[in-house]
């Protein structure tokens, strides 16, 4: 059986299983135990819980989505034995049997997307209550998530097999090649243009589990600035900003209430898409397994900031989570209930994953810009996020010293959000890695010592910037050609 594939019978066990169960009627969704398939795509409530069904496969994600896009940076650190594999790949020690380079996860959530989108059409002529429009936003939904899917995977991999088609039945071809980056991007962009014209825009926008839980044209338009800026792209990265900026839905969260992100979460003035987890439904955060140990009396954080990261904060700027000048303590951002020292309690395990809120579309817009030259527009964009933290920032003439500038604000801005490496990438590989001596410094930095000396005949090799891909997918699927740099 393909590792992509999943059977009907078996899709159908899964949303049993594990279907998005919330405080609303669309949350509450589950079809019955005993369904078969040609049973089940037979009215629209079917098509909703295959939808909670690919949400929730994404929220599993999320563990991943944090360390992959941390652990190779250099604002934080992982403690403990359960880390060992995500720290190899952290010290360039990476192998394609290592169990964290495992692109299952994304590929699980892609075809649930893909599934729901084949049968949706076979619900509306059959359930006459099924409407194209409902059919239409749900399909904007499984886009989104598709695509984001697949936005992970080539900022990951680089290369990936696009899959557009369920693995429904036996006579669909399993063993798909690589796509390049470029052409996975296109077909994002694409997938988002569908999905723009047909997504929900303001209808649960009474109910802030559903206005930030699902996807609607906010999300979209963030999503897709975010891939327009990694095509450096950026007249249209600046466009699609300027959509959610000019839209009145969003403003910063002020700075006594900033926390109010992280503790309920869901922000109605700054939080555009979060991943929606609920103690209440034994929905916890993955990212409570091991990196928040919610104890009675104490709270252990094994996710440290770095020395680097402390440095880049002045003592009174909020963002820094400590009173010790000395350090930063990110990891507070999932463990707290307030700035100060309240506590989450081990019950209270489903803090929220940020995916996207205002404060990044306001740094894309910048990034852009500052590759446009738009010095005086970038400085008071910054300007504007730092002193809503408190943090004291100083305007730059310089163009080349603004771009890092940017990249250094959102470090203090998404510390600990599993956004790190991925702008570290995205500001190294710029003009065909015209920056590359930046990634490669960090990447020296984060090596033992032993393994430096090895890495720094092979680092600048920009393919040593992406993950393997997994033994047992080569295996399996004589088609995928191994990246360059691990095929040695």
């Amino acid at each position: 059986m393909s590792r992509y594939k999943i059977v009907p019978r078996i899709i159908l066990i899964i949303i049993t299983m594990l279907a998005f169960t919330q405080c609303s009627d669309w949350l509450d969704l589950e079809p019955e135990n005993d369904l078969i398939e040609d049973e089940f795509w037979r009215k629209g409530e079917d098509v909703e819980a295959m939808l909670a069904a690919t949400y929730n496969s994404w929220r599993e994600n999320a563990l991943n989505n944090l360390m992959l896009g941390e652990v190779r940076g250099d604002m934080v650190k992982f403690i403990g034995s359960s880390f060992s594999d995500y720290n190899r790949i952290a010290q360039s020690d990476i192998t394609t049997t290592n169990s964290k380079v495992n692109w299952a996860g994304y590929y699980s959530t892609i075809n649930l997307a893909n599934t729901l989108m084949y049968y949706a059409p076979t619900v509306l002529e059959r359930d006459p209550t099924f409407t194209i429009a409902q059919k239409e936003s749900i399909e904007s939904e499984a886009l989104f998530i598709r695509s984001l899917s697949y936005f992970y995977l080539v900022r990951i991999w680089k290369e990936v097999p696009l899959v557009l088609n369920p693995m429904i039945s036996d006579t669909v071809n399993v063993f798909l090649p690589k796509s390049s980056e470029s052409e996975v991007l296109r077909q994002i962009v694409t997938d988002l243009k569908r999905a723009e014209e047909i997504a929900y825009h303001d209808e649960f926008s009474s109910n802030a589990l559903l206005y930030k839980g699902r996807a609607n044209i906010y999300s979209i338009w963030a999503l897709m600035a975010d891939v327009l800026l990694w095509q450096e792209n950026y007249t249209e990265c600046i466009k699609y900003c300027d959509k959610i900026i000019t839209s009145g839905k969003f403003e910063l969260e002020s700075q006594n209430n900033w926390f109010k992100l992280y503790y309920p979460g869901n922000s109605m003035s700054e939080s555009i898409f979060e991943i929606q987890y609920s103690a209440a439904h034994k929905q916890t955060n993955p990212i409570f397994y091991n990196v928040i140990n919610l104890g009675s009396t104490k709270t252990t954080i094994n996710m440290v900031g770095t020395a680097t990261l402390a440095q880049l904060y002045n003592i009174a700027d909020i963002r820094k989570l400590n009173v010790d000048i000395t350090a930063a303590w990110p990891g507070k951002k999932y463990a707290a209930k307030d700035i100060n020292n309240s506590y989450r309690i081990p019950t209270e395990n489903d803090v929220n994953f940020i995916v996207y809120r205002y404060a990044e579309i306001q740094l894309m817009k910048a990034e852009a810009l500052a590759e446009l030259g738009e010095i005086e527009e970038v400085n008071a964009i910054i300007e504007n996020i730092s002193n809503r933290s408190n943090g004291m920032y100083e305007g730059i003439g310089d163009i080349d010293k603004l771009r890092v500038a940017v990249l250094t604000e959102r470090a203090r801005e998404f510390a600990a959000e599993g956004k790190r490496w991925f702008d570290i990438l995205r500001y190294a590989k710029r003009d065909d890695f015209k920056r590359k001596q930046y990634i490669i410094n960090m990447v020296l930095s984060n090596a033992s010592v032993q393994q430096r000396a090895i890495l720094e005949t092979k680092v600048t090799d920009t393919m040593s910037y992406y993950l393997p891909i997994p033994e047992n997918e080569i295996t399996f699927n004589p088609s995928l050609i191994q990246n360059s740099y691990y095929d040695r």
